[in-house]
């Protein structure tokens, strides 16, 4: 009887030359529910962002009839973008549930949908499903992508989910997919472009074409449909994303609980003149990488490409003003993803998932044990790790010109 039952959880089944186990099954059907468990669990958890902004744009949005007709709703104050405010436009007329359950609903949704992002990307570098569910599971567990949605209700994972996406098939070397999903991404939500300096890299490894990069223009004006029909100008929508980059909205701060820089030399101190410098700060360092990693001939590979990804993104969020505990998103997402190819790496997720939570506290529960700063001095390590394993990488995948 042992046996026979010790033989169906270790039988092999293939669909479509995937090759995986009743006790793969088991392990996915578990991690899944886990992750809905502890999600429920957050339910009722009302952040002062939903009081400040959501219920307010919400309640506006349904006053102005709710669906495609509550997107001519105007705003005293409004930072998304037509995607975003239209799932909140319909939110607004669901007579199913209350506003905050369905908001963090969305995100929850989105949650699976990155880590089935995570499971497709490890699989298909490792083969091994197990592999892959662990990190479907292992995305789903992470505290700064459980919180956000589940607790927060706010939305980064929905754009993050999308460039997840996009990483895949750039992996499988179909950059026109790629490029669409990343232009997806982009119409959610401007933090996209952190992780633009990486594709311009490709681009110049001749892994993207020019022509690809049309797509974030073009997801962004498909993206404002919905809010043209209703009515709204077509400048007013193209300049959400130029209001969130002049940054009135954060201006009281350099860092929003987040440990980059400005936690060591201030975060209220010289408002201005740190946030004009750290722009050109931010821009020259992701010019001096990117120089440093598109000069060279060496063969990319989802290791480096994912080391790049994360160091490009680092960067960013450690010397660009007025950054929010919830930027790094991105690389928390990442390093979930580079642990599978490099088991040795367990330290960098660790970390950095460290690094980004310590915001999350700060904003969600007003707790603060350990100094932001030290959370800043070990971000710094990290990128400094990155960089060395950076250059290794292009070491070993160095390639003779003209090869």
């Amino acid at each position: 009887m042992d046996d026979k039952i010790r033989s169906v959880l270790t039988h092999k089944i293939s669909v479509k030359k995937i090759t995986f186990t009743v006790m793969d099954i088991l392990l996915f059907l578990v991690l899944t529910g886990f992750a809905l468990i502890m999600r429920y669990a957050l339910r009722n958890v009302v952040a002062g962002d939903y009081k400040m902004f959501f219920e307010p744009w919400v309640a506006t949005l349904r006053e102005a009839g709710g669906g495609i007709k509550g997107l001519s709703a105007e705003f005293e104050y409004v930072d998304y973008t037509t995607p975003y405010l239209t799932i909140l436009s319909f939110i607004s007329i669901c007579p199913f549930l209350n506003t905050l359950l369905l908001m963090k609903l969305v995100s929850i949704f989105f949650d699976f949908v990155a880590a089935f992002a995570v499971m497709a990307i490890v699989y298909d570098r490792t083969k091994n499903m197990t592999y892959g569910i662990l990190g479907y599971g292992a995305l789903l567990m992470v505290p700064t992508v459980l919180t956000n949605g589940a607790m927060w209700a706010q939305c980064d994972i929905i754009f993050t989910s999308f460039v997840l996406w996009s990483l895949y098939f750039m992996l499988k070397d179909k950059p026109a997919w790629s490029m669409a999903f990343y232009g997806i991404a982009f119409a959610f939500k401007l933090q996209t472009l952190f992780l633009a300096p990486l594709y311009v890299i490709l681009w110049m490894k001749g892994k993207v074409k020019l022509k690809h990069f049309l797509f974030l223009p073009l997801m962004y004006v498909i993206g404002m449909i919905p809010s043209l029909l209703a009515g709204k100008s077509f400048w007013k929508l193209i300049s959400v994303y130029f209001f969130q980059a002049n940054g009135q909205m954060d201006i009281y701060a350099l860092s929003h609980k987040f440990p980059n820089i400005y936690q060591l030399i201030g975060t209220d101190s010289f408002l201005f003149e740190y946030a004009d410098a750290g722009i050109w700060v931010t821009l020259g360092a992701l010019m001096i990488l990117m120089y440093c990693f598109a000069r060279k001939q060496y063969e990319m590979n989802a290791c480096l490409l994912l080391r790049m990804g994360m160091l490009l993104t680092m960067t960013v969020v450690f010397f660009l003003p007025h950054m929010h505990e919830r930027y790094a998103i991105l690389v928390d997402v990442m390093a979930i993803v580079y642990v599978f190819f490099d088991f040795r790496k367990l330290y960098i997720p660790v970390l950095t998932i460290l690094c980004s939570f310590a915001g999350y506290t700060v904003y969600l529960a007003q707790n603060n044990i350990i100094p932001m700063y030290v959370y800043t001095i070990l971000f710094l390590l990290l990128m400094l790790d990155h960089a060395r394993a950076c250059v290794k990488g292009m070491q070993d995948g160095k390639i003779a010109v003209g090869e």
